[in-house]
């Protein structure tokens, strides 16, 4: 049901009968979704009391425990928290939620007790306490309904000194707040049916001393509210035998269950007093003056399931004994008074089912309603109604609660079928969700096959856990009772191995020990000593004294064992005693230490023994007094007392030893509670209770493990974990989402390497239990799960060459990387990524993995070109001419020893003396890199002009040269004079073929002049003059 909101109240709420206006500030409260997570069950263990729908997808669940649970995918997954608030004494306590109202998309009210309402305004993300008149006193608040995101009402126990609860109403989100004073009711009889000196009396029905359960509204004018039906007895004088008067006597013939009705700001009594519903209270049988006005079942009752069939029927199903009520409340609706002749009252009343009624009532049969705990009653659309109880029932009704048909409200064939399903909503789409005991839910949708689904998992569906320890980071077992649970995967998931032959035996697990992967130690109060191979599957009894109760147990390497005990109770008082028993040979033979245990009525109980190395123990149980061994428990010595002469004495629960010196313990002995700790291996002691006892005044401590000297905790009773980072000079309480005792702490790993700090690790947490098998994980995720970010370069078009670095945080370090499923690597950076899609591992140094995936972009590289090839002479300069697409970046040259200049130019000026290819290499902002070639061919210098030559045919130098033949030059001119000045030969294309012929002759031997220009091959010229001489 969508506990819809009705638009803005009325103006009439003004003229309210008001007894109360206060306005209130708000206390500190915590909601706390990050450190508490349940390991199981799963997803978790939060016992609902109620759920509410605000659409298909946004729905919000509360309970025990401080428990608020949301979901925005219509009840598929949540996320889960405890709230924690400081009452009016300034203690941090959690709140028992019972009612929670999701009003707009984002206001939201949860109620419960002791005092506590919670108001939301992100839609249920974030929750803050809201200080209402029954808040300093701690009463329970019930129920709470809004009728629009401002204007809403409360109910719960009395707060004033007349004891008449009252309905807190406020219309500014909980500012302020004011009251609606409860309404006297009918009359009823009460005394003596027959007496003729003790005549009946009338007296006034009232809600004194009873309390209001819930709260629903039809519309912003018409509402109901009902509640218990037990209140304040009513002395009258008592008649003995002879019928004479004598003393007096207290009579509950008056009671009426609470019923009252809002309309338009004013409350009117219908509560269900004996005589409305038709009953005079005279007994059946023979009548005696002692005979007394009777009360009726059906008047007693609490109610807190109702449905308002309309605006003037209400229907109620009591939480006990499966009762059925109908009262019709229109305006014409009365009903004669039984015990009053004449006098009408407002209201007629059905009784629909009532399954041992008086005999002068008319019940209608067969009575087939056997509901139990009923919280809640829905309606759906093809007004259908659904009252949700215990053990995994529904009761519906398609004819307004005359019948009733069971139905189911879990999954069959599940450990948590017949878990109690007390919260139950219907989605505006017609999805059913039910939720309750221990976590469970299920839902079902209309048209969906296989009815009740859920992914609710819990192993086993109830356990009691006193001893907690892990081999490793994956492999634990949790030990208590007859339980054995196991994980192989770091608590993600639970194997159930629980013995029945101890169940069946009465035997209890006291200790255990869980030195390696293949080794387990199990110690029962029977007298056993078992050992396992395979973590529980199979038990192996190694040793057994039937004279003894087993209590604890020690394991070093594979072999070394230390089990301590104390006298079973078929012992003697007189001859009771401890001791302890050693192996050291896994278990082979054993010998026993008795002495110097004390025997008889001053002996000490020794529950507990630690070695933290295969030399030093200590034990210690009750009576104040720690045992110490530094010969592998050859001989014991009893410590300085850590409290002399102070009383009571102290009975250690639990101890820790974290290595040969420093040794904590935790006990109790009302009123007293302590934590102590020694570091010189027990010659002092020192007090580190701190603080504890002023902000976790109530509860005993329980467990207590520590990371360091100065780094640990310390549990107890309701999920209190105390943590200290001083060595217990100060504590701070963080209490976690479950009722469990808390006896048990484990880390996950057991040990880990100098420099990682304790808010690296991962705690777990468990104990004896009401209900389920709670097992809690503590720590931040940001600190105890790896997390990381990544340094991504893009892969350029032209070459591989994206890169990752990895920064990797939490868990516990040294971290090891694979990229793509490889191998791992100690470097966190991966460099030559293609573009695209790739995955990476990070795994830490205990069991941690965190995969992702990152994209490593594309990055378009530069065009570029170095120019065009260059020929030059040698001992010339060329200017290469390089484009790039890109203006961004930068550009170079090799190789660099022949550039004269501009080597990080597109134009350098290079100078080489052999040809040589020049690459050009640019870089953009992107680091994408492109390169190309420019090669310079160098020609040597062809320029010799020869100043003789001999043409006379023999095939040497015949002609005359003035390039030696090498193409450095692209074009020759050449003029040549005889002595007196006439040109002999011309040619402005020479091509070194002058034969010393002028027109065809040869011209005399002489010598002549020349003027040659020669065009070199780079564009420049050379002018040349000289005389050469032909000799023949």
């Amino acid at each position: 049901m969508n506990k819809n909101c009705f638009g803005k109240i009325r103006y009439f709420l003004l003229v309210m009968v008001l007894s109360l206006s206060v306005a209130v500030v708000n206390a500190q409260s915590f909601y706390n979704t990050t450190s508490w997570k349940f390991s199981n069950p799963k997803p978790f263990g939060i016992t609902i009391l109620d759920v509410d729908y605000f659409d298909n997808n946004n729905v919000l669940a509360v309970g025990s425990d401080g428990g608020i649970c949301k979901s925005t995918d219509g009840g598929n997954t949540w996320v889960y928290g405890v709230f924690t608030y400081y009452t009016s004494a300034n203690t941090l306590t959690k709140c028992t939620f019972n009612d929670v109202h999701f009003v707009t998309s984002t206001v939201a009210y949860a109620a419960g007790s002791p005092g506590c309402l919670a108001k939301s305004t992100d839609g249920g993300a974030t929750w803050t306490l809201i200080r209402t008149p029954l808040f300093d006193k701690g009463r329970n608040i019930n129920t709470v309904w809004f009728v629009n995101k401002d204007t809403g009402y409360i109910g719960g126990q009395h707060n004033t000194p007349d004891s008449l609860p009252k309905v807190y109403f406020t219309r500014n989100g909980g500012t302020t707040w004011d009251s609606l004073s409860a309404p006297t009711g009918g009359k009823s009889r009460i005394g003596y049916v027959n007496n003729v000196n003790l005549a009946p009396v009338i007296i006034d029905v009232t809600a004194k001393d009873k309390e209001i359960q819930r709260i629903e509204f039809l519309n912003e004018n018409t509402g109901y509210i009902v509640g218990s039906g037990l209140s304040t007895f009513e002395r009258h004088p008592a008649a003995i035998a002879n019928c004479s008067v004598s003393g007096t006597t207290t009579s509950g013939s008056h009671h009426a269950s609470l019923v009252w009705k809002f309309t338009n700001g004013t409350l009117t009594d219908y509560s269900t007093s004996k005589e409305r519903l038709g009953y005079t209270g005279v007994p059946t049988g023979t009548i005696t003056c002692t005979s007394r006005y009777a009360s009726l079942q059906a008047c007693t009752q609490t109610y807190k399931a109702i449905s308002i069939l309309n605006d003037s029927t209400l229907l109620m199903m009591s939480f006990n004994n499966n009762i059925v009520l109908k009262i019709h409340t229109g305006k014409n609706d009365s009903t004669q008074n039984v015990a009053v002749p004449g006098l009408y009252e407002k209201g007629k009343y059905d009784v629909l089912n009532y399954p041992f009624p008086p005999n002068n009532i008319p019940i209608p049969n067969p009575q087939v309603l056997l509901a139990s705990n009923p919280y809640q009653l829905r309606k759906a659309a093809n007004g259908k109604l659904y009252a949700a109880a215990n053990f995994g029932l529904l009761w519906t009704s398609v004819d307004n609660g005359a019948n009733w048909v069971r139905e189911l409200s879990l999954p069959q064939g599940k450990n948590y079928s017949s878990f109690a399903t007390w919260a139950l909503d219907i989605a505006p789409n017609g999805k059913f969700l039910s939720m309750g005991q221990a976590g469970v839910f299920a839902d079902s949708i209309p048209g969906r096959a296989g009815g009740w689904q859920s992914p609710y998992i819990t192993t086993p569906a109830g356990g009691s856990f006193t001893k907690f320890e892990f081999a490793d980071c994956n492999n634990g077992i949790a030990a208590g009772g007859a339980n054995i649970n196991v994980t192989t995967d770091g608590g993600a998931t639970w194997i159930d191995k629980t013995r029945q032959d101890f169940i069946n035996s009465n035997y209890t697990i006291n200790g255990m020990a869980y030195p390696n992967l293949n080794k387990v130690y199990i110690a029962v109060n029977s007298g056993i000593l078992y050992s396992s191979p395979d973590k529980g599957t199979t038990l192996d009894p190694i040793y057994s004294n039937f004279n003894f109760q087993m209590q604890d147990v020690a394991a070093q390497g594979n072999d070394s064992i230390w089990l301590v005990a104390s006298s079973a109770f078929s012992i003697p008082a007189a001859s009771r005693t401890s001791s302890i028993f050693r192996s050291f040979n896994g278990g082979t033979t054993w010998s026993a230490v008795s002495a110097p245990f004390a025997v008889g009525s001053t002996f000490q109980t020794l529950t507990d023994i630690e070695f933290p190395t295969r030399l030093v123990g200590y034990a210690s149980g009750n009576k104040d007094t720690i045992w110490k061994t530094t010969d592998a428990g050859v001989t014991w010595t009893k410590l300085p007392l850590p409290f002399p002469g102070v009383t009571p004495q102290i009975s250690y629960t639990d101890m820790f030893a974290l290595d040969a010196n420093t040794v904590f313990l935790c006990g109790n002995g009302f009123p007293r509670k302590v934590v102590i700790k020694t570091t010189d291996g027990g010659a002092t002691w020192q007090d580190i209770t701190g603080n504890i006892t002023t902000i976790y005044p109530v509860g005993n401590m329980n467990g207590v493990l520590f990371h360091d000297a100065n780094n640990g905790y310390v549990c107890g009773p309701g999920g209190a974990l105390l943590k200290t980072n001083n060595g217990g000079t100060s504590w701070v309480l963080d209490i976690a989402p479950t009722a469990n005792l808390s006896t048990a702490l484990a880390f996950a790993p057991r040990t880990v390497s100098a420099g990682i700090t304790m808010a690296n690790r991962r705690l777990f947490m468990s104990g004896p239990n009401v209900s389920g098998a709670p097992i809690m994980e503590y720590g931040n995720p940001a600190l105890v799960n790896i997390s990381s970010t990544e340094t991504v370069t893009g892969s350029c078009t032209n070459v591989a060459s994206g890169s990752v670095t990895i920064t990797a945080t939490g868990a516990i370090a040294p971290y090891s990387y694979s990229l793509n499923g490889g191998a791992f690597q100690a470097s966190n950076t991966f460099n030559g990524l293609p573009a695209g899609l790739h995955t990476i591992t990070i795994r830490d140094n205990a069991c941690g993995v965190l995969t992702k995936s990152i994209t490593v972009a594309t990055r378009t590289s530069p065009a570029v070109s170095a120019g065009p090839d260059v020929t030059i002479v040698d001992g010339d300069e060329a200017t290469l001419t390089a484009t790039s697409s890109s203006s961004n970046g930068s550009s170079s040259w090799t190789p660099s020893g022949t550039i004269v200049s501009g080597g990080n130019t597109l134009n350098p000026v290079v100078k080489p003396n052999v040809s040589t290819t020049y690459t050009y290499r640019f870089q953009d902002s992107n680091g994408c890199v492109a390169t190309d070639d420019a090669f310079v061919t160098v020609i040597p210098y062809c320029i010799k002009v020869m100043d003789a030559f001999t043409p006379n045919g023999d095939g040497m130098n015949d002609r005359w040269l003035v390039t030696n033949g090498a193409p450095c030059t692209k074009k020759n001119a050449v003029t040549i004079f005889n002595r007196y000045g006439h040109v002999v030969y011309k040619s402005d294309d020479y091509k070194n073929d002058w034969d010393g012929t002028y027109n065809g002759k040869p011209v005399p031997d002489a010598t002549y002049y020349y003027v040659v220009t020669l065009q070199l091959i780079n564009g420049k010229s050379v002018y040349l003059k000289g005389d050469v001489t032909i000799l023949r």
